[in-house]
């Protein structure tokens, strides 16, 4: 597979402390990793139709805030793995930890008064500045990724405690469940491909280059990371869009539908005269 001359790419030297195992500037001069880019337009696509959805059935402003953390990251991804430039590596990633600490706020004020006031988001802001200072200062990728799975750890924990309060024969139940175990699948997938794409790098590439690009890009397992990541997220926040009616007593005014089988919706339920 050949690719553009190294000595001139679009967006200079690669000034990241990351680079992918997608060849750079293979399929366009102005995109250094291509299907690593692109990829990210699921978190887009998601984020923009659970805003819709958030709006056409008249629920809170908190979950559009959600879907714009998480349209923010697909946002920032799309530039890092667009240029490879330190500066956009820093807009990919830290936005996944403020992302997280939205999500981490959603999960814990469910109820219908706040039961832990300012002092949780003033927590999270705090953890999120202390973790922003201190990756400019490391510039590890290890501590972000560490700084990322206490929350994602935090949020899981939460979740499932969660879903073993409500009683046994709640109609509900199995499926906030489901929605959690759809959501562990594509994050626990997204990390497998992502480890493969890693410790395989050097074999995923020789064998690209005895293919074309359209047939190599089946083995671009971190654009399917993407993939994965962004729908699993999606799953989780509608999970947390109908465990929030549940907690706040408006769970029977609400019903989960599943677009093409595939896509779950929160819906308000019409109410008969």
């Amino acid at each position: 597979m050949s690719t553009l001359s190294p000595d001139s790419p679009f967006w200079g030297p690669v000034t990241s402390t990351i680079d992918w195992c997608e060849e750079n500037y293979v399929v366009s001069r102005y995109i250094a990793e291509f299907f690593n880019t692109t990829t990210n337009l699921v978190f887009v696509f998601l984020s923009l139709y659970g805003i819709r959805n958030t709006y056409q059935n008249d629920m809170p402003g908190r979950f559009i805030l959600a879907y714009f953390a998480i349209m923010f990251i697909g946002f920032g991804s799309w530039c890092f793995h667009m240029t490879l430039q330190y500066e956009m590596q820093l807009l990919d990633e830290l936005p996944m930890i403020y992302g997280a600490s939205i999500l981490t706020w959603h999960i814990f004020e469910i109820y219908p008064e706040n039961r832990y006031g300012i002092w949780l988001p003033l927590a999270l802001i705090g953890y999120s500045v202390f973790v922003t200072w201190s990756y400019l200062i490391i510039k590890n990728p290890v501590f972000h990724q560490v700084s990322y799975a206490i929350l994602v750890f935090t949020v899981v924990f939460r979740s499932t405690s969660l879903v073993k309060r409500l009683p046994k024969d709640s109609p509900e139940r199995p499926q906030l469940a489901f929605l959690l175990k759809l959501a562990a699948s594509g994050f626990l997938g997204a990390f497998l491909v992502w480890n493969v794409d890693n410790q395989f790098c050097d074999q995923l590439r020789a064998w690209r280059g005895t293919v074309n690009v359209a047939v190599g890009s089946i083995s671009q397992l971190h654009g399917f990371w993407h993939i994965m990541t962004g729908l699993g997220v999606y799953f989780y926040v509608v999970y947390n869009e109908y465990i929030y009616q549940i907690f706040t007593g408006r769970g029977d005014q609400f019903k989960l539908i599943w677009v093409a089988g595939v896509i779950p919706r929160l819906i308000k339920v019409q109410k008969k005269d």
